[in-house]
């Protein structure tokens, strides 16, 4: 013998389950990525950084490197971060993409080569006076790259301690901790 309450369960669930009937389940969606401004600062690229021994390239930067300043002081590398972004996060975050400055796009030898930047490194575009900092974001317009076909990027940042003014490529960058 069944409880009378287990035969009013079954019929709900019959009635439920027929009027459920003609509904389908949603396909699921791509899952959506939330739109970031890309902000940290970087070189991408064969740059090259002002040490006291001459230009190196900046892939072959090293802590405890000294690097020649604005001021005229050397400042020494404390860290060197790589930030690799492969092509996936590349395509969903657009404004992660370099910003590509030509060569000499400020004057003869600034910068001495093609430099790509990340969006948030800032840039002195005045060869004497290294006092207006932009971001190469304001540059993009100007200075754009088709640099959607990467399969990957690596952005290479390094720190000196405190903040500095050092020359990359022939042009004033900050660098920040």
């Amino acid at each position: 013998m069944q409880p009378s309450g287990t035969v009013i369960e079954l019929d709900r669930f019959r009635r439920v389950r027929e009027a459920i009937a003609g509904f389908t389940r949603p396909e699921p969606t791509e899952k959506v990525e939330p739109k970031l401004d890309w902000y940290l600062p970087g070189f991408a690229g064969k740059s090259r950084v002002t040490t006291i021994f001459g230009d190196l390239p900046i892939e072959a930067l090293r802590v405890r490197d000294d690097l020649r300043t604005y001021s005229g002081a050397n400042a020494q590398v404390q860290l060197v971060d790589r930030v690799h972004l492969d092509q996936d996060f590349l395509r969903k975050q657009p404004s992660a993409l370099p910003v590509r400055i030509p060569a000499n796009a400020f004057g003869h030898g600034r910068p001495s080569q093609d430099m790509l930047l990340s969006a948030g490194q800032e840039i002195c575009p005045d060869a004497h006076v290294a006092s207006t900092f932009i971001k190469a974001n304001e540059l993009r317009g100007r200075y754009n790259s088709d640099l959607t076909q990467y399969a990957g990027l690596t952005y290479i940042r390094f720190h000196c301690g405190v903040p500095a003014i050092v020359r990359v490529d022939g042009i004033w960058v900050r660098v920040r901790n």
